[in-house]
């Protein structure tokens, strides 16, 4: 409820990191929506909590270059950055923040990329039934943590 407190203002990107454990982050996870929450539970079950951090966008647009920027910068050390949607990657916000993240790369001499993770391109939204969207939904959380 803090955060609704008078004197508070909204934040565009949310992250929680430890300042002390940075050097222990392999994967800088961005993404945006209600998906952190299964993320963070994933990464919390399968003891991945300090070497993966979640980067909420929570504003596309205008998209927070310096925000970005300053976290990227922050947690340079880590060997991947990834997008995450839950979207089909034709659907999603990948294909708007896909340049954008490229711009603050590039902009901090990274020799780095985001890369993309999630559901193939797809034609329809939704694949239709609950076992296969179920089945969808972990391959989403698997890819997320691949290699980990």
């Amino acid at each position: 409820m803090s955060d609704f407190a008078p004197e508070t203002r909204f934040s565009p990107v949310l992250s929680v990191y430890n300042e002390a454990s940075i050097s222990k982050v392999e994967r800088v996870v961005f993404l945006s929506g209600k998906l952190y929450y299964d993320l963070a539970k994933t990464a919390e079950t399968r003891g991945l909590a300090e070497r993966v951090v979640f980067v909420r966008l929570e504003e596309l647009c205008p998209f927070p270059f310096k925000e970005v920027a300053s976290i990227v910068k922050k947690l340079s050390s880590a060997k991947q950055f990834l997008w995450v949607q839950e979207e089909a990657r034709n659907q999603g916000a990948w294909s708007h923040v896909e340049q954008r993240f490229s711009s603050v790369m590039t902009s901090l001499g990274m020799g780095k990329t985001v890369e993309y993770r999630g559901r193939p391109v797809s034609a329809v939204p939704a694949i239709g039934t609950g076992r296969l969207h179920t089945l969808e939904h972990a391959s989403v959380l698997d890819q997320a943590f691949e290699g980990l």
